[in-house]
């Protein structure tokens, strides 16, 4: 039998599901990566006034974010989890469809309506439960397998509580062991080394790879700038991204003892002493001498803001996002072309973890405190401060411009998004139990901004 996949019909032998019952169930979160188009989910902020008074402010960790309906949407693109959440309380015909913005404004009703539903007694209501929140959405088991049937064995049980950080780390692993490996061929390759071009090649090449390795899983971010932006300006939940960025560095450790071990006989051949002017740039990467540090800088800044924009741009369905399977494809390009352009100046670092992860590796292998050390701690006012800024630009250019999207905070009404703002101050409040008597005050300036 075939079975229809993302790229056409597979053959399924009968018995295979039986035998596998995970196999070809829909995800039930949503992944913000870059092998397809971002999610739609509802934020605090995009709430209506109207509902707020319904909202709690829960002191344990949330779950994921709703999908939320698309505005604008282009057809066939539409997120099938909206449609399936926003079902109206009361029966409808079999003609009826949920609500959206489009139709409800066509027909004159408020558009809260086509976001919450309402109930019999005609009071609004808000959707009925977040995704990953734990609550009716991940009811008993599905179609009643036992969870003896869901995992073959213990290993699958864990690896699918921790796919998303495990395809993280892999995904960073290999891609940074690719550009790195590149990188130290001709640094270390004396009159048989290749061009600077294919040292580019690398890095771009080995990006796209791994977004196809693990776009559909944990999304590839590779970059905690990405996850910073996503978490920020998606609605990418902030404690993915913590365990993100920490899978994202020890991906770069892992990668540059690799490429170490492979490599360290041709250090040792080429370039006797190691030292961080020397095979120490082939790990990581320093300003030219002649540069100065306000042009390091923004060479890093501009760089990261433009790979933003275009990671933005094609998870923008309402814009003009590439074919299927090609993001990965086209991301890489971008890589290459800004290694070209821009790697230059400081040697195209791109990426927090591609500069922090090597130099540490470097310094236990005994090139010295210089590692950490040169350009006056470049590694962090470079390899982190204009790397992740940059990103948070290009974000905010993005969806200034261009994003028409409720999800960003660039789109919040200022009513809603100093609502949003105080009631996330209110629940870290709670959690941490700090400054609790300025609480009070807090749930009085919400109920206020209600009114």
């Amino acid at each position: 039998m075939d079975d229809q996949s993302a790229q056409g019909p597979v053959y399924l032998d009968p018995e295979y599901r039986s035998m596998n019952p995970r196999y070809g169930k829909n995800n039930e979160q949503p992944v913000w990566g870059l092998a397809k188009p971002l999610p739609r989910v509802v934020r605090p902020g995009m709430r209506r006034d109207e509902h707020t008074q319904q909202e709690t402010y829960d002191t344990k960790p949330r779950g994921e974010a709703e999908a939320a309906p698309e505005l604008g949407a282009t057809p066939g693109l539409s997120n099938s989890r909206s449609n399936a959440t926003n079902t109206p309380a009361t029966p409808a015909t079999p003609t009826q469809h949920p609500p959206t913005y489009a139709s409800a404004a066509q027909q004159g009703a408020p558009v809260e309506h086509a976001v919450y539903g309402t109930q019999p007694d005609g009071m609004l209501r808000p959707m009925e439960s977040e995704i990953g929140s734990g609550g009716g959405a991940m009811k008993e088991a599905e179609m009643g397998q036992s969870e003896h049937e869901e995992f073959l064995n213990n290993w699958v049980k864990i690896r699918n509580y921790l796919k998303e950080p495990f395809a993280e780390w892999l995904a960073t692993t290999i891609a940074l062991f690719i550009g790195l490996t590149g990188t130290l061929a001709i640094s270390t390759g004396g009159t048989n080394a290749g061009t600077k071009l294919s040292e580019n090649w690398s890095w771009g090449l080995g990006s796209m790879v791994d977004i196809y390795l693990a776009g559909g899983v944990s999304g590839a971010h590779l970059n905690p700038g990405i996850s910073i932006a996503l978490w920020i300006f998606r609605g990418f939940p902030g404690r993915r991204c913590c365990y993100y960025v920490i899978a994202q560095v020890l991906g770069a450790i892992t990668a540059a003892g690799l490429a170490y071990c492979i490599y360290r006989d041709s250090i040792v051949t080429f370039v006797p002493t190691a030292s961080a002017g020397s095979s120490g740039l082939g790990f990581y990467t320093e300003p030219m001498n002649h540069i100065s540090s306000a042009t390091a800088f923004f060479t890093e800044f501009i760089a990261d803001a433009i790979l933003l924009c275009v990671i933005f741009a094609m998870g923008d369905d309402s814009n003009a996002p590439p074919g299927a399977g090609m993001h990965s494809f086209v991301i890489g390009l971008v890589i290459y072309v800004l290694c070209i352009c821009l790697g230059f100046n400081t040697g195209g670092c791109l990426n927090p973890v591609r500069d922090f992860g090597p130099r540490l590796v470097a310094l236990m292998v005994g090139y010295g405190g210089e590692t950490f050390t040169a350009r006056n701690g470049w590694w962090f006012w470079g390899g982190w401060v204009a790397t992740i800024s940059g990103c948070l630009v290009g974000a905010v250019l993005y969806d200034t411009f261009i994003f028409i999207g409720g999800e960003s905070p660039i789109n919040y009404a200022p009513r809603r998004r100093m609502r949003a703002k105080l009631k996330e101050e209110t629940k870290w409040r709670h959690r941490l139990g700090i400054g609790k008597c300025k609480i009070p005050s807090l749930e009085e300036g919400i109920k206020k901004l209600e009114d």
